[in-house]
């Protein structure tokens, strides 16, 4: 199963997607690794069935809690998620995960992740339970808007913790095309240190990074849609200035080259059945 829907209407300006993945590969002896580049967002992940297992460069493997809250990744990880693997992954807007939590900054979470179970306590522990039992993806969905509805209207009774110009700013961000980060300060009403401060409190790195993480995310799910491109084509349209300026990103966020790169995403474990990342 590969299902990607919106949440719903009284979600929009907290989540940007649902993303409901079930992979089974119980036919075979070890199901294969994901090699995960970082996307310029912050996550809730359930596992409602076998753990998914994370590797990072320098630290050992890591087993995921069955609820999770992930923070904006800078590096490349690698996720292998167990032979009979679902996940129901909420892809949350900029800002919007440090307003759920009630302020926790987002530093605290980047590069790492959190039990979700640990944060929002037992409305957390119930919706996770629900969605073991669950088989039916609608049934899924309406689990998970239910219960994150509940944590909005808590966040939306506290003052101080609306939607922020910083926000607004990693939204633009994510769509290319900005100029100058001063320029971007600007139009959000906020300095340039008070953009670079708010970036850190609510997205979890500086602007100038999580900027650079969204153009990397532009030009991988374009490799994929565009596999026939070279990649200075892909990197000139995906806003890099020339083909070394793209290697020096795929260095800093993955620590290989782009063709070695590609060649561990082409074993990724969606393609197995046939879908890309695009």
């Amino acid at each position: 199963m590969f299902r990607e829907t919106a949440p719903c209407p009284g979600l929009r300006g907290w989540v940007s997607r649902y993303q409901i993945i079930h992979l089974d590969f119980r036919a075979i002896e070890a199901p294969p690794a994901k090699a995960y580049w970082p996307r310029p967002a912050s996550a809730l992940a359930f596992y409602p069935r076998d753990p998914e297992v994370v590797s990072r460069a320098g630290t050992g493997a890591e087993t995921k809690p069955r609820a999770v809250l992930i923070g904006q990744p800078t590096a490349m990880e690698h996720r292998c998620g167990g032979r009979d693997f679902f996940v129901f992954q909420v892809e949350f807007r900029p800002g919007a995960l440090y307003r759920l939590t009630g302020g926790l900054r987002s530093t605290q979470l980047t590069d790492a992740f959190v039990d979700a179970e640990a944060v929002f306590g037992r409305e957390a522990s119930q919706a996770a339970s629900a969605l073991s039992d669950a088989e039916d993806a609608d049934v899924m969905i309406g689990i998970v808007d239910a219960f994150l509805m509940r944590l909005v209207a808590r966040r939306q009774a506290r003052r101080g913790l609306g939607e922020h110009g910083a926000d607004w700013a990693a939204d633009r961000l994510c769509m290319n095309g900005v100029g100058s980060l001063s320029r971007l300060a600007d139009r959000a009403g906020l300095s340039p240190r008070q953009l670079h401060r708010s970036f850190l409190d609510r997205i979890g790195v500086e602007p100038s990074v999580f900027g650079r993480i969204a153009r990397f995310d532009r030009l991988l799910r374009a490799r994929n849609a565009y596999p026939d491109w070279d990649w200075l084509s892909l990197a000139l349209n995906s806003g890099y200035h020339d083909h070394r300026h793209m290697a020096r990103d795929f260095q800093s966020f993955t620590g290989m080259s782009p063709g070695a790169f590609y060649l561990q995403e082409l074993a990724a474990p969606e393609r197995h059945f046939g879908h890309l990342e695009t």
